[in-house]
């Protein structure tokens, strides 16, 4: 099968259909290594040496302040140092990481309950404040072990997922069948649980359950997380219609929405639609992209700043008011920006609207230059509208450390990279000698065959015992150490692989669906036949012919172009079919189109 690499020419003023992209970090996606790079190397200082782990409270010069080692801390630091190796390549970066994880392994675990105590002193003592638990820090308490198992493969990393997520599986989850999901908080002991919450529900992706499925392939992690979507189907997205803003995000267990807990929380929402756009793009469902739709355009029409760019931080839901918590004038969130490039730009790759690229480019610029702290590195908490400080200039807390600022920068890269540019990702993964093994490398939620790995070096020296299309690298018996790998995006022409023939007929879902301006369709033949492959409305008229011909067996993809029709008509936004024949073989699927 051919391959094809999507590459355009660079311009310094860059158009996009009819808008124009303003900010430097994603005109061009390298410069946010170089402040991934700032904000990791801020955080180095926040490691105590002599009795390891990282402080939690920091101020904006780095310097640490009070005795608190929270285990959100570490896991967050974690996963930042991770990020930042993966895309400089630094190998002290993946060090702190594993010093911060290592802390949390010896300390942070309840060896008689079972799950993540969430407030540690300096030694790594359980304080007074751990009297229950809750679905927000075992949920966190997996971010970093699972980043720093995609970038090393470490058993114990993995082993610790593994331990956290059984452990919330058993100990959180509700398995009655009209109330499933996981509950918001428990006892000490698990001995009681209660109400369900966004926390409990939507982090659970963020932090592993899309990286699980993503790394293994394992089709029970994907069944988990379309629970979690079904749960974000089912109650987030319609009681945005009883609320003047947002959604309703903390509920009684069995769903009920509390009348007493009113607040709704921009970046909750835009979160909510980036794991919908996320899903989508590994389990496309046309319904996963009209919820996040509505979604971002509640923020957009209702707690968006359409002057300067970026997400406001909270409202009452109730009354629609800006909940402003003292301060005279309107502010902004650094984590809740993030969200807002994130999902922007996964929203603008599924639907190629300009709207979504607007959103993730000026709150990007609005992000790097009043929040980005350009003289000590990091970002501050909060900002005013216009980019003032507000409510001091800590960079390090409880809730703070180093996750949404690099991870920001992390997805910037990669979307911007893929999404925006069509050009190739490159980034870094270290992988001790051990057993002859192949580690499957899935950075990016796309479908499996819509990229592969370009080129690996290890050792300054071309590696070649991979497998592209299926991101295997094949490491032999005490081969390890640190890869470079290259990978790109892909398109394929209508010629069949002759070296990998397929053993089955197949017919696979368009990607991208719902789509615009064109979908690619593949097809697999597992001998040589007459095809046709055709596209029909609700009606049964034939639209489109796209393959009328003989075919040796292999794989095949076609581009539909709703312009080019039988008729040359243009298609109206709705839902079409589309039947491959291929001697005795039929199938026909569904694909949405809109305008």
């Amino acid at each position: 099968m051919k391959r094809t690499i999507l590459s355009f020419l660079v311009f310094i003023s860059i158009t996009y259909g009819q808008y124009n992209i303003k900010s430097p970090y994603l005109q061009n996606p390298d410069m946010v290594i170089g402040y991934v790079d700032s904000c990791a190397a801020f955080w180095l200082n926040a490691y105590d040496p002599v009795n390891g782990g990282f402080y939690t409270n920091i101020d904006k010069y780095g310097k640490a302040s009070g005795t608190q080692k929270n285990m959100q801390t570490q896991s967050r630091d974690a996963y930042g140092f991770v990020r930042a190796f993966m895309l400089t390549g630094k190998d002290e970066y993946l060090t702190k990481a594993k010093q911060a994880l290592d802390f949390m392994y010896k300390h942070a675990w309840d060896n008689t309950n079972g799950g993540w105590y969430w407030e540690l002193d300096k030694y790594g003592n359980p304080t007074s404040g751990n009297t229950n638990k809750d679905a927000f820090h075992q949920h966190y308490g997996l971010l970093g072990p699972m980043a720093s198992f995609e970038a090393t493969g470490d058993t114990l990393d993995w082993n610790w997922v593994m331990k956290g997520y059984q452990n919330n599986e058993t100990k959180m989850w509700d398995n009655r069948a009209e109330y499933f999901g996981y509950y918001d908080y428990s006892s000490k002991n698990w001995s009681t649980k209660n109400n369900k919450s966004f926390n409990a529900t939507v982090d659970a992706i963020t932090t592993h359950l899309l990286y699980l499925y993503l790394l293994t392939k394992d089709q029970q992690y994907l069944d988990k997380t379309l629970q979690i979507i079904d749960n974000m189907q089912t109650w987030f997205v319609p009681s945005m219609d009883l609320q003047k803003i947002g959604f309703a995000e903390i509920y009684d267990a069995n769903w009920n929405s509390l009348p007493s807990e009113t607040m709704t929380i921009m970046g909750h929402v835009l979160k909510t639609a980036w794991c919908f756009a996320r899903v989508n793009q590994i389990h496309p469902d046309p319904s996963y992209i009209s919820s996040a739709k509505k979604l971002i355009e509640n923020v957009l029409l209702k707690g968006y700043d359409t002057e300067f760019g970026g997400p406001y931080k909270d409202y009452n839901r109730t009354t629609g008011q800006m909940l402003m918590w003292g301060n005279p004038d309107t502010a902004k969130a650094w984590w809740q920006m993030e969200q807002a490039v994130t999902a922007g730009l996964q929203m603008y790759q599924v639907t190629s609207e300009d709207q979504y690229l607007k959103m993730a480019d000026e709150t990007l610029d609005f992000f790097m230059k009043y929040f980005v702290d350009h003289t000590y590195g990091e970002v501050y908490e909060n900002r005013t509208r216009r980019g003032v400080q507000t409510w001091g200039e800590g960079k390090g807390n409880p809730n703070k450390a180093g996750y949404h600022s690099i991870e920001l920068g992390y997805y910037t890269y990669l979307y911007g990279k893929f999404f925006v540019k069509k050009e190739p990702i490159t980034l870094y993964y270290d992988f001790q000698p051990g057993k002859d093994r192949k580690v499957f490398l899935n950075p990016i939620e796309l479908p499996f065959n819509n990229y592969a790995i370009k080129e690996v070096i290890y050792n300054e020296q071309p590696y070649t015992d991979y497998a592209s299309q299926t991101h295997e690298l094949h490491l032999p018996v005490n081969v390890g150490g640190k890869f470079k790998v290259t990978f790109e995006q892909v398109i394929y022409d209508d010629i069949a692989d002759e070296k990998v023939l397929p053993e089955k007929f197949e017919l696979k879902q368009n990607y991208p669906n719902p789509f615009n301006p064109t979908t690619n369709i593949s097809w697999q033949l597992a001998v040589g036949s007459y095809v046709t492959l055709k596209v029909y409305d609700v009606l049964g008229n034939e639209i489109a012919t796209l393959v009328d011909e003989e075919k040796q067996a292999g794989n095949y993809n076609v581009n539909f172009n709703p312009q080019q029709t039988n008729n040359d008509k243009q298609l109206s936004s709705g839902i079409y079919f589309y039947t491959l024949r291929a001697g005795k073989f039929v199938e026909t699927k569904k694909m949405i189109f809109l305008r």
